[in-house]
């Protein structure tokens, strides 16, 4: 069997990852890995530190149940555990006769079920397959007559192997724009497995080797299916092939990964292009179909006309906002990297249960609309070609007295600022990385900033990474 994998990745699994690493105690699951010292290096960083789990943790299993098993083989059809957690920890909801929510860990597979057998949209990642398999066959004795992908991330496609494995013939539907992201991601497998924190080992070398769609479209796509009517709609949203499908026939839309219960994943600044104007237009498109149930990808069903209204409309008019603001101060002179400071949400929308900044915060996502119209300038004409940034650290840690007075002046400000502190010991760091006190230095800052501040997930993991950064190279040098 080929290991399977995919172009793409569910964000909350990223902190997931390394949140579970440190519940790891097998040496075997360090010598399995494709960067050992790395993954080392991170249990060991969990381990000195408990409290790094909540830290990095808050978003939880992204409204759904969490595995410590599925979160760096989200690609393998063949792990043990993954398998295991996949099948112990799925959860069936029906909702009216012939629909379900298949609730995996982090992600969910809509399932219905026609007189011509089964329309599933999304698969879930990798290990979910044979678990999807088998409670398909609980469900109904009709075949998997079709697939809809609603967009190429790994939680949302890769379980259909095990469905094709059994001998379904389905047909598989997607935006006609999820195959070239699925190629962006192969000609990156190397980047792409690191930045995910996913093994190298089980990332596809090409499309073969993934369950692809046999049919696409653009822009909208109706299906009848038996006595259903399946409205595909694409919308760039979390990403460029992302759509979402309403039943009317059913009175249901699958909202996909449009609709989270907090501050929707519009600003990631680790992955590609969010579009959330797109994304707060598609939201509103669903409501306007005046649905009884709405079927998310990432946490709990939502029910009745007022309720999906009111939940969608608020998180639309978010990135609405957002957006608004963040074109205003373009348009206004005001520079990209002080928009983002400035952005906020009105009181009634930032106290709302659904604005949680819990996995990103309104100034990701207006970085996140600032990149959208804008290059990859900050606007500070000095970065434009400017020196390298060792070389830069080096002559501020001069002018600053010597590593010593800065290295003073961060153990001061770590108690008064801690934004600032991190400023200048990331500079110690890059003027000094062969330095083991800088390098303890550094890493007792970001210790601090990640136990003392509230940080959202992805925030959170990317301080974490770093860390791991950190301490490899401490070690290195203290083990010489």
């Amino acid at each position: 069997m080929k290991a399977c994998s995919a172009a793409g990745f569910l964000t909350a699994a990223a902190c997931s990852a390394l949140v579970t690493l440190s519940a790891r105690s097998e040496p075997a699951s360090i010598q399995a890995s494709s960067q050992p010292n790395r993954e080392a290096a991170r249990i060991a960083l969990y381990r000195e530190n408990p409290f790094l789990r909540q830290a990095v943790g808050r978003v939880g299993g992204f409204g759904n149940t969490f595995s410590a098993a599925i979160a760096n083989r989200m690609y393998s059809r063949t792990d043990s555990a993954a398998l295991s957690d996949a099948a112990r920890l799925l959860s069936i909801e029906q909702h009216g006769d012939g629909t379900w929510l298949l609730r995996f860990p982090w992600v969910n597979v809509a399932v219905f079920e026609t007189t011509e057998g089964l329309v599933l949209i999304d698969t879930a990642y990798a290990p979910a397959g044979p678990a999807l398999l088998k409670a398909l066959k609980t469900l109904s004795d009709k075949p998997v007559h079709t697939i809809i992908y609603t967009h190429h991330h790994i939680d949302h496609m890769l379980g259909a192997w095990a469905l094709l494995e059994d001998g379904a013939n389905p047909e598989i539907i997607s935006s006609a724009l999820l195959l070239d992201e699925l190629q962006r991601d192969i000609k990156t497998r190397d980047f792409t497995a690191r930045l995910n924190n996913q093994r190298l080992e089980d990332f596809p070398r090409s499309t073969s080797e993934l369950p692809l769609p046999t049919r696409t479209f653009h822009d909208r796509l109706e299906l009848s299916i038996g006595r259903d009517r399946f409205i595909l709609s694409h919308a760039p949203g979390e990403t460029v092939d992302q759509l979402w499908v309403s039943i009317p026939t059913r009175q249901t839309v699958v909202i996909a990964d449009y609709f989270q219960p907090f501050l929707p994943n519009a600003g990631n600044g680790k992955r590609r292009q969010r579009y959330v104007e797109s994304w707060a237009r598609a939201l509103r498109e669903m409501v306007a179909t005046q649905p009884e149930l709405a079927l998310p990808m990432h946490g709990p069903a939502l029910q009745g006309a007022a309720t999906i209204a009111s939940r969608l409309g608020k998180q639309a008019s978010m990135l609405e906002s957002i957006a608004t603001q963040t074109i205003d101060g373009l348009n206004r002179g005001i520079p990209k990297y002080d928009i983002a400071n400035r952005v906020e949400l009105a009181p009634a929308l930032a106290t709302d249960p659904d604005a949680a900044e819990l996995y990103s915060t309104p100034g990701d996502i207006a970085k996140t609309v600032a990149q959208e119209y804008s290059g990859w300038w900050n606007e500070l004409p000095s970065e434009w070609n400017g020196s390298d940034r060792s070389e830069l650290a080096q002559e501020i840690v001069q002018l600053a007295g010597g590593i010593e007075a800065l290295h003073r002046r961060i153990e001061k400000l770590r108690h008064t600022d801690i934004r600032l502190a991190c400023h200048l010991v990331d500079l110690a760091w890059l003027a000094s990385p062969t330095d083991a006190r800088v390098l303890q230095l550094a890493i007792d800052v970001w210790l601090q900033r990640l136990r003392t501040t509230e940080i959202p997930t992805q925030e959170a993991v990317t301080y974490v990474e770093h860390l791991v950064t950190l301490r490899q190279q401490r070690d290195a040098i203290v083990t010489r």
